[in-house]
């Protein structure tokens, strides 16, 4: 299995509806994870139209790790269906429920973190905006990869710059970007002659469509046929593709 990271540098570039859509769209079966250190409880609100988790999330991880029990088998209990009676198996683990518990939650980042890279099948962690403080530090030491979304006009990649020398040396080749509307105005060539980082997908640029996955729209017929939701597939295909060579290459398990 694999753990990806997704985040920003500044500004709202939409990292949590390409979560959302990368997660409903990956091959195989999937976990997603709300991060997000400014609570917003997006997904429940948008994609998931307000559900009730019943108490089920990282709050209830929470609470298990200050009774000193393992967080590992609690994973599967804690989480929600993502897109119920879908046969791949997606699930979504809500995320901080107020601002208070994401400093009460920093003692339990290590085993967190270990037991979602234990965990049989992908997991998407949604982190939301990456501040000055950087990545949990057992997050970065077991991600995968660390995808900075970002969209392409000169506004957004100037916050890039501004929060790359933080993140670059500590990831190394294990950080890379993800372009949310390529050639608005710039393109992923010209960005990674910028910036030296691999591009590793783009998604297309669609508002509309995209509320689907941020607001919980229904899907309209130019959604299931057009571009965006292809530009998704593809980018779950080619994250998914690219982790399982990886994992290959070291002889990871999957």
């Amino acid at each position: 299995m694999s753990v990806i990271v997704l985040g920003s540098a500044g500004h709202a570039p939409g990292v949590t509806t390409t979560a959302v859509g990368l997660a409903a769209t990956w091959p195989d079966q999937v976990l997603l994870v709300d991060a997000d250190p400014h609570p917003a409880q997006a997904v429940l609100a948008g994609f998931l139209q307000g559900e009730d988790p019943y108490g089920r999330g990282l709050a209830t991880l929470l609470s298990a790790h200050r009774e000193r029990r393992a967080l590992a088998p609690l994973l599967a209990e804690a989480a929600i269906e993502l897109v119920p009676s879908d046969p791949v198996g997606r699930l979504f683990l809500p995320g901080f429920v107020n601002p208070g518990a994401v400093e009460l939650f920093a003692a339990a980042w290590p085993e967190f973190a270990a037991a979602l890279a234990a965990r049989p099948g992908d997991v998407l962690v949604d982190i939301g905006r990456i501040g000055p403080r950087g990545l949990p530090p057992a997050l970065a030491e077991v991600a995968d990869l660390v995808l900075l979304v970002t969209r392409t006009s000169l506004v957004d990649l100037v916050a890039l710059r501004l929060h790359l020398p933080a993140l670059g040396e500590p990831l190394g080749e294990r950080l890379g970007l993800l372009l949310v509307g390529p050639d608005r105005p710039y393109t992923a060539k010209e960005i990674n002659a910028q910036f030296g980082l691999d591009v590793v997908a783009s998604i297309g640029w669609a508002p509309e469509q995209a509320r689907v996955w941020s607001h919980g729209e229904r899907p309209t017929r130019g959604f299931r046929v057009g571009g965006y939701l292809r530009s998704v597939r593809h980018a779950a295909g080619q994250l998914a593709g690219r982790l399982a060579a990886r994992s290959a290459l070291i002889g990871a398990p999957r």
